[in-house]
């Protein structure tokens, strides 16, 4: 009975300490969704008054999450070094030489294997 007990208790815990892990983990995969969308747009035009800089999503990370300062300097350099690796180019049937494809390059950033092994390291 105690060592039913005990490892009940064990279960608990471990439960109780994987939860915010994971909550930072998603927390820290939407942030980087944010950054990259908002960096690769930025790159096409980094005109400010563009409806896309208007957007307060990295403010609701900094200020809602337990996401340290730390952490998101790190996912700024996974951006930088990794996204070259993700970058969509549109069909030539798109004929329009502005098209671009930020948000799915940025999803398939996001959703990689690498970005999720990546972000359980940093989240440690």
């Amino acid at each position: 009975m105690r060592n039913q007990l005990i490892i009940s208790l064990l279960m608990i815990i471990s439960l109780s300490s994987f939860a915010p892990r994971k909550r930072m983990a998603a927390d820290a995969k939407g942030y980087l969704y944010y950054y990259c969308i908002k960096e690769e747009y930025n790159a096409i035009d980094s005109n400010v008054n563009n409806p896309y800089n208007k957007d307060y999503t990295g403010s609701y990370f900094v200020q809602m999450t337990n996401l340290s300062i730390q952490v998101m300097d790190s996912l700024h350099s996974y951006y930088d070094r990794s996204i070259k690796a993700y970058r969509g180019i549109p069909k030539e049937s798109s004929y329009d030489a502005t098209a671009n494809m930020a948000c799915l390059s940025c999803r398939e950033l996001c959703e990689a294997k690498e970005t999720r092994k990546y972000i359980k390291r940093i989240i440690k």
